[in-house]
């Protein structure tokens, strides 16, 4: 029976561990408050690097939770594509709908294109049917074709030829084509990224950037358009040695590679991606409140407390969204919004998955169909939303007359299924007769005159056997006698 899906116990551990390490964070800058005012210059840097330290674990949350949302969303959009083998994308609402809905949700930071083998980009929703673009000259698109199927991209950014916006570029390459695409692309707007780092980033010299391994820049807060996606550390160089050995730390870098500014730099690695957060201060900034009188430092802990807490907050509702959005994604690809029933989707995958079963323990199964009795005369005579109520109506009738262990769901319009384990014929006969007798005792809307609306259902009843059945032809057989139901007369079931 149709049931919400249960929330994600990682994402409370993730919220639990988050609202922690700020709690610890802050609790560490009040505890160090006292001995910072008898403090020497040592003490100083040492605060400074735990600052930053602090400051790339919140930001490499921020950036892996993008990348996961990007990962997300193109699980997504490949499941409904091999689920939907014979239908055009380009054509199809329904997908083009499930595309809007990711962007929509992040605001439009992030965007699902397809890229065909020779490197078509196709944009959803705009123009799906023709290609923006051709980026087959693109590292992202060449790097994704060159990896194993399944495997995730982190590509060089980009400036857009259609849009002119920088763009980076989370690519994975298709397990299937049957629909002429080779690549995702979790297309992620930068400025929407480098906007949250520059709010973030230490003030008023330092920056927050993110690096590929290969010491590529990504993005970067202050923006510095002219470096975005260039080589900056040579490899084997002892400053890219150090951020892509370690998984975090902090050190002193006397020449960095953007504006030769002395910096003291927090790096660390993101998940398991070749990829690492840098956050830094130049060491200037860091040694002026040092050189402040002692009673400025209480006005930086109160400032740094109330940022530590905004950014808590932010991060907590962040994964909160993230948790919802990713169980109302799993919701909504199982059940039917109509009647809260199971959709015909994960009724076909309950089926199969119960056969196997069934014929790994040498148990029973049984299928029934349920058709509603003339439900086109309901609709004519009292119009569809009279209609609606009583399919909704009848899913609640039907949930009673079922048992737990039975998976009820909408195939569609007025027709239903139960897949009924553990069950032989006679056992089905009788959950069947028992359908029969609730739906037609029930009253399942009033009209506009308060007049009772009563319908009957048809049903169609088969057993499966465990030696060369499949799902497919129950279905066949269980239909063959809900047939049989409507001609002997209807408000009956048949045996299949």
């Amino acid at each position: 029976m149709g049931e919400s899906v249960p929330p994600r116990g990682e994402n409370r551990r993730a919220i639990r561990n988050v609202a922690a390490l700020v709690a610890v964070f802050l609790a560490g800058l009040w505890g160090g408050f006292g001995y910072w005012a008898y403090s020497s210059r040592q003490d100083a840097i040492a605060m400074t690097e735990s600052g930053l330290l602090q400051m790339t674990h919140a930001v490499e949350q921020y950036v892996r939770n993008m990348i996961k949302m990007a990962e997300i969303f193109q699980v997504s959009a490949e499941h409904w594509l091999e689920r939907n083998d014979a239908v055009n994308p380009c054509a199809d609402h329904g997908f083009r709908a499930l595309i809007e809905e990711f962007r929509q949700r992040t605001g439009g930071l992030i965007e699902i294109r397809l890229v065909t083998p020779s490197g078509d980009l196709f944009c959803f929703p705009d123009a799906p049917g023709t290609p923006l673009d051709n980026v087959a000259d693109r590292e992202y698109f060449q790097a994704a074709m060159r990896a194993p199927a399944g495997r995730r991209h982190v590509g060089i950014p980009v400036e857009s030829r259609v849009t002119g916006q920088w763009r980076l570029p989370v690519t994975t390459r298709m397990t299937r084509t049957d629909h002429g695409f080779a690549v995702i692309n979790a297309s992620i707007d930068l400025s929407g990224m480098i906007e949250t780092f520059e709010s973030e980033r230490p003030k008023p010299g330092g920056s927050i950037s993110l690096w590929r391994d290969d010491g590529i820049l990504l993005a970067r807060a202050p923006h510095a358009a002219g470096f975005i996606g260039r080589q900056l550390m040579t490899p084997g160089s002892a400053q890219l040695e150090m951020i892509t050995r370690h998984p975090d730390g902090v050190f002193l870098s006397r020449d960095a590679p953007i504006d030769g500014v002395e910096r003291y730099v927090g790096h660390r690695r993101i998940g398991d991606l070749p990829a690492v957060v840098l956050v830094t201060a130049t060491r200037e900034d860091m040694l002026r409140p040092w050189r402040n009188q002692m009673t400025m430092a209480a006005v930086v802990l109160v400032v740094v407390s109330i940022w530590g807490a905004l950014l808590c907050g932010q991060l907590v509702d962040a994964l909160r969204r993230l948790g919802e959005n990713t169980q109302e994604l799993e919701r909504l690809a199982a059940v039917d919004a109509l009647t809260g029933l199971y959709n015909r989707r994960h009724l076909l995958e309950t089926g199969s998955h119960e056969l196997a079963r069934m014929r790994r323990y040498g148990s029973t199964m049984a299928l029934m169909l349920i058709d509603v009795d003339r439900f086109k005369h309901i609709n004519d005579t009292w119009g569809h939303p009279t209609g609606d109520c009583v399919l909704r109506t009848l899913a609640g009738v039907m949930r009673t007359a079922v048992r737990d262990q039975d998976t009820l769901g909408r195939l569609g319009g007025e027709e239903f299924a139960a897949i009924l384990p553990e069950t032989d014929r006679a056992g089905a006969a009788a959950i069947a007769e028992r359908t029969l007798a609730a739906v037609r005792d029930a009253v399942l809307a009033t009209t506009d005159n308060g007049e009772p609306v009563k319908v009957t259902v048809s049903i169609g009843v088969t057993a499966l056997d465990a030696g060369n059945d499949t799902f497919e032809s129950a279905l066949a057989r269980a239909d063959k006698a809900l047939y049989r139901a409507k001609d002997n007369g209807r408000n009956r079931l048949e045996m299949g």
